[in-house]
């Protein structure tokens, strides 16, 4: 049944309201780029106040079957999923099953104590300080194609000895917190977070065409595979991810459509028994231990409940992005404005918050907005190549030596091991049967290789004897040195 006011078109739905919309054709100038029968592409809707304004796909869904994008068109909305995360567990605090500020080691006790008390505010606010699962992934040999099951990562995460900082005083984006949050979902409402999303917000809002990837075998109409430009440039590739037991950080499929609707909830609260107490819920940014706004820094803005909540050209606005190797999204909502935009694109690396924002440029009336418009977005693929200047290489001075740091070296709380070997004028980092990883030095015992830095330490005898590795949202990792 097709919801009062909303155009479910399959193609383009163009609704006239009380503002003189853009024409079709400013919008399909943004998309030109990625709007070909030989490339992957994406899907984008509008809506105001309520009302769908404008709905289209642009590119192709399946290369190998020739599918054309249309609204439609189902794509996996990575960490955009992150708010129906927090969605449901608004939800069964409503239903007073639990709170925002309850332990999380009352509903997941295999989580290590730290010294205080790890919230579910802290986790859905990225200062709870654990974790990120996908770099302790990446760094005990794992990489996107392998299966792994919750009961792995809930043992990988509950094998973390220390924090990246002290709860609740400083922001790192962490999935590992929305992993948890899932699970509580799970234990508290018995039923996995995909069950408890499809009875309790998805069917109840009509999003008939949206549910949780959580079986790589089911068949769902319309979805569009993931793509990626390959590494050495020449063409595209399919993503098939095949992580299916994980849920709560990414993994919601829907279409422009559905979330047409969902971000109308956001207008015109009805969910939930306290519809406006739920949005209320989603939209209020977090604080950390001093009550200053919870974010990465001064110009960011500021995390909320799975949303992050800021300013676009000087105008207050709600949203989220999701990223993953196939895909790449974006939700922009205008409160004041009552504008929402949604960009779902099957190609990993595509610029999905650009686009929607030069989408809302052409919506927004001009006299409200400041600052310059976003720029025409232009396509940048997975796997394109660096050519920024470096600089100079630093060279290790003797006694000093590349042979100093080779060997294997092992950690507990990976439960893998690491292998390094002198190459070139640095070291291989080689973990299970991942591509090798290449460090140059950068000074006594210090070496960094993609965005990852590894600081050696030795004992009295000058003898390595393991290192520390600091990797953007997995800090302070200790290796010792084994035989």
């Amino acid at each position: 049944m097709t919801r009062p006011g909303l155009c479910i078109a399959l193609s383009l739905c163009l609704t006239g309201t009380a503002h003189a919309e853009p024409r079709k054709e400013a919008v399909d100038a943004i998309f030109a780029p990625w709007a070909s029968s030989t490339s992957p592409g994406c899907a984008v809707g509008v809506t105001r106040d309520g009302r769908s304004v404008f709905q289209a796909g642009y590119g192709m869904a399946d290369l190998e079957q020739g599918v054309a994008n249309r609204p439609d068109t189902v794509f996996n909305i990575a960490s955009l999923s992150k708010h129906f995360t927090t969605t449901a567990v608004e939800l069964l605090a409503q239903q007073g099953k639990l709170s925002w500020d309850d332990d999380i080691r009352k509903y997941v006790p295999e989580i290590p104590e730290y010294g205080r008390p790890i919230t579910l505010r802290h986790l859905a606010n990225h200062t709870s300080g654990i974790r990120d699962f996908l770099t302790l992934l990446e760094f005990s040999g794992w990489n996107w194609l392998d299966a792994v099951t919750e009961e792995k990562i809930l043992g990988l995460i509950a094998r973390q000895k220390q924090l990246n900082f002290p709860t609740g005083t400083a922001y790192t984006y962490s999935n590992s917190g929305y992993v948890l949050l899932g699970i509580v979902v799970k234990r508290v409402a018995g039923q996995p977070l995909g069950e408890f999303l499809g009875r309790n917000v998805f069917e109840p809002m009509g999003m008939l065409h949206t549910r949780v990837y959580d079986d790589r075998q089911m068949i769902m109409k319309n979805r569009a595979p993931g793509h990626y430009m390959r590494d050495d440039g020449k063409g595209f590739a399919i993503w098939r991810p095949t992580y299916d037991q994980i849920q709560g950080d990414g993994a919601v499929l829907t279409s422009v459509q559905d979330m047409a609707i969902w971000s109308n909830n956001f207008l015109h609260p009805s969910l939930g028994p306290n519809p406006q107490a739920l949005v209320d819920a989603l939209r209020t940014p977090g604080v950390f231990n001093d009550g200053k706004p919870a974010r990465a820094d001064e110009g960011s803005p500021t995390y909320a409940l799975g949303l992050t909540v800021g300013e676009y050209r000087g105008l207050p606005v709600v949203s989220h992005s999701g990223g993953i190797p196939g895909y790449a999204t974006n939700m922009l909502l205008f409160p004041a404005q009552k504008l929402a935009v949604t960009v779902l694109c099957n190609l990993g690396g595509a610029p999905a918050t650009n686009l929607s924002r030069a989408v809302a440029d052409l919506y927004l009336p001009q006299d409200l907005l400041r600052g310059p418009p976003t720029e025409q977005p232009k396509p940048r693929y997975r796997g394109s190549v660096d050519q920024t200047a470096k600089s100079p290489p630093y060279v290790l001075e003797k006694p000093y030596s590349l042979q100093d740091y080779a060997g294997r070296y092992a950690s507990a709380e990976l439960d893998a091991d690491h292998i390094l070997s002198a190459a070139g004028n640095g070291l291989d980092l080689r973990v299970g049967f991942l591509p090798a990883t290449h460090f140059a030095p950068q000074g006594k015992d210090i070496f960094f290789g993609d965005g990852v830095t590894l600081t050696f330490a030795r004992d009295r005898s000058r003898k390595v004897t393991g290192y520390t590795l600091k990797a953007g949202r997995a800090q302070g990792l200790l290796l010792a040195r084994t035989r």
